[in-house]
């Protein structure tokens, strides 16, 4: 069975358009009903990777947000909004990311519910907040990035949010090659399953996402579907890359999940084809992937080994948050005399702290064939 996306051009955050273009590509799929029920309780996950303004694009713009929110109040819904952003000291920390991203001001004006994911419970080997389970049904609103290590930030990966507090650096510790990496991703989708994803593409991040060290641009797009497989894909063709090129689609189609070939996707609204990016930057790591797609697989793991990234800090943009020191899963980074040190022998290139750096203070610290390359 063919999966549904639709694609509507919007260029604009401004309500007046928004709202209405919004409602359009719900509406190319059934309607709003057709995949929530009246008067249920709804559980909003935004991307609100870490505490900068709306106006970066890193994170889901809060007048996105909005629009999904009047959508659902317009057939009787209790709405809540949540998710776990890369911080992880006391709740009143997450509040600090919803008052900065504008998700606090959006809940009070539609008299929504905020919520902190400090509950949680086991689900086989990894933990997810408990608010999870507890909502009718889960909205998910990804932005459109990339992604250093995932190469995309999109429908799937958004849905690592509901990994609560620190168990997310275990996951990067023991799952550190993107492979595994995006079979805990796959794990994670198939326990939530969210009843309707609808990707912020309005205004996002290309080059080395998802956060400050990546470069913000307008799309211009909404892009909404129920199977997450099928909307990254749709996202992958819109990057100008193939949907196999993203390490959750190779995964889900190991799986049979979903749907990333593109005879088996519908896309309604937009044709896919204006709506491809050309010159649409991709990360400097996603080159291994190019590796491994285009040679022959001896060739491909030698260059692999000599094809190295790590990330390097920039002391004069450094400021010390620490912000680097509390998310690196290997704990190898530290304050020595004023600077950040980095223990490269332990370091396994996920690049959580380039993720969470508000700074954009840790570049890339090239192997020698990268630099030959001019990569």
């Amino acid at each position: 069975m063919k999966s549904q996306v639709s694609i509507i051009k919007c260029p604009t955050y401004n309500q007046a358009e928004l709202f209405p273009k919004v409602k359009e590509a719900i509406e190319l799929l059934g309607g709003i009903s057709a995949f929530v029920k009246p008067r249920s309780k709804v559980l909003i996950k935004p991307n609100l990777l870490l505490e900068v303004k709306p106006e970066t694009s890193i994170t889901t713009h809060p007048e996105f947000v909005r629009a999904i929110v009047r959508i659902l109040k317009g057939i009787d819904c209790r709405v809540s909004l949540g998710d776990s952003p890369s911080v992880f000291g006391d709740l009143k920390d997450v509040f600090k990311v919803y008052e900065c991203t504008g998700m606090k001001r959006i809940a009070e004006e539609e008299a929504i519910t905020l919520i902190g994911f400090n509950k949680s419970f086991k689900q086989d080997y990894f933990i997810l907040a408990e608010s999870s389970k507890e909502y009718d049904y889960m909205v998910n609103l990804p932005k459109f990035k990339t992604h250093e290590y995932m190469i995309l930030t999109g429908a799937v990966k958004n849905l690592f949010g509901l990994i609560p507090g620190t168990f997310k650096l275990e996951c990067h510790k023991n799952f550190h090659q993107p492979e595994r990496f995006a079979k805990v991703l796959l794990d994670v989708y198939q326990a939530v399953r969210p009843a309707l994803t609808i990707v912020d593409g309005i205004s996002g991040i290309e080059g080395n996402g998802p956060a400050t060290s990546g470069t913000k641009r307008d799309f211009g797009l909404i892009v909404a579907g129920v199977d997450c497989v099928a909307i990254d894909s749709v996202l992958a063709r819109i990057m100008n890359i193939k949907a196999q090129y993203v390490y959750t689609n190779k995964e889900a189609a190991k799986r049979n999940l979903g749907n990333l070939a593109m005879e088996d996707i519908e896309v309604k609204g937009e044709g896919l084809s204006s709506c491809v990016i050309r010159d649409f930057k991709l990360p400097h790591t996603s080159l291994k992937q190019t590796i491994r797609n285009k040679l022959p697989q001896p060739v491909a793991n030698m260059l692999k080994r000599m094809l190295t990234f790590h990330p390097q800090i920039d002391s004069d943009a450094c400021r010390l948050c620490e912000a680097c020191v509390k998310n690196c899963p290997q704990k190898i980074m530290s304050n020595k005399n004023g600077k950040i040190a980095i223990d490269y022998s332990q370091c396994i290139s996920c690049f959580c702290c380039r993720e969470v750096c508000p700074y954009a203070a840790i570049g890339i610290k090239k192997s020698l064939l990268a630099k030959m390359l001019g990569i």
